[in-house]
């Protein structure tokens, strides 16, 4: 059986968003466990996640594995998005009013089976950590079942956390009126969140010290943003929308990597996996045969089709089995299939063609 961590250092794990796509973060956990032997809520002291983060989060949080975990999201969260038939369109535009995609209370009633009615301060082995913004004062909040700050969340209900924690704008309503998604904003990757909350507010008395922690920092898949030369001279408005948004999504997560890095390299074993989900990644380096002709980079936050959630799982599971989970100091370009290193080259403009010239 795999031992990564032998030396039994404190562990922490944390979970970026990206809605259905956390199957993917889900199959490599549970090819982990097959791995190991072990639960994945048996080898972390301290699990933080943002939107889908937080359901993994909370759901190993009151002890259940990745592999049951990873059976809720692909048997019962498809439910909870409906079929988009023409009702649901005529919904969205009437009872919804163009707010919000998806109503969340089969979210709710999910995620309160899911946790069984408990408040934050029941989550304390593992130790928890959700991201969430209150669109009133435009503040993240970190909301945690130890430390410093865990008496501010205390009785709050976790179903109602996690819920915010993962109402993305669009998808879903705010919920109490006013709390939304965590990753809005630069925390849709929770790394950096989890490495200050454990080394500088929970610290020593819980055994987290320099030297003698492990993080492990799971993505849900990295679908890359890159266009042909002059593509952009031909962008219309929603192609902006979509491509500013990606971008600041990319851009930020990346940055929590490359700063959790930078503050704690010499303090604590940073691993950060996340796979490229790209045809040619998937078919000839992941070698999973694509038969359903899916495109890996347009797998979203509502990728529910029994293909997609198969292919996801997939692509978590191979990527998993090709890791070295004994590596230390570990950045996805340093895996198989992994995201890859960005590109620092500079491209040639032809300032020729232009009238700046």
């Amino acid at each position: 059986m795999l031992d990564w961590n032998p030396q039994g250092k404190k562990t922490i794990l944390s979970i970026d968003g990206g809605g259905m796509r956390g199957v993917i973060t889900l199959a490599m956990l549970a090819e982990l466990e097959a791995q190991t032997g072990r639960p994945a809520w048996d080898m972390f002291d301290l699990v933080a996640g943002t939107s889908t983060g937080a359901i993994i989060a909370a759901g190993l949080a009151v002890k259940m594995s990745a592999a049951q975990i990873l059976a809720v999201y692909r048997d019962e969260l498809p439910r909870l998005f409906g079929t988009q038939d023409v009702f649901f369109w005529l919904r969205w535009l009437f009872a919804h009013r163009l707010r919000h995609l998806y109503p969340l209370e089969p979210f709710r009633l999910a995620l309160q089976k899911l946790v069984e009615g408990k408040k934050m301060r029941d989550l304390t082995d593992p130790i928890v950590l959700f991201t969430v913004k209150d669109v009133r004062t435009s503040s993240t909040y970190f909301i945690v079942s130890a430390g410093r700050g865990a008496a501010a969340f205390a009785d709050w209900p976790v179903a109602g956390a996690v819920a915010a924690s993962g109402a993305a704008p669009i998808f879903f309503p705010p919920v109490a009126g006013n709390l939304i998604d965590g990753g809005v904003g630069v925390y849709g990757n929770p790394c950096l969140a989890a490495a200050i909350e454990a080394m500088e507010y929970i610290g020593a008395a819980a055994g987290f010290v320099d030297g003698r922690v492990i993080h492990l920092s799971l993505g849900t898949g990295y679908p890359p943003l890159t266009f042909a030369d002059g593509a952009a001279g031909r962008f219309w408005l929603k192609d902006w929308i979509e491509y500013i948004v990606g971008e600041n999504l990319d851009d930020s997560g990346l940055q929590q990597v490359f700063t959790t890095r930078a503050i704690y390299r010499h303090r604590m074993d940073f691993r950060r996996y996340n796979p490229l989900l790209t045809r040619d990644n998937i078919e000839k380096t992941l070698e999973l045969p694509n038969t359903a002709w899916i495109d890996p980079a347009r797998l979203g936050l509502d990728s529910r089709r029994p293909t997609e959630i198969h292919l996801m799982e997939q692509i978590g599971q191979a990527y998993a089995r090709r890791l070295d989970w004994t590596a230390p100091d570990v950045m996805p370009w340093d895996t198989v299939g992994g995201h890859p290193a960005p590109d620092k080259a500079m491209m040639q403009i032809d300032w020729a063609q232009t009238p700046y010239r």
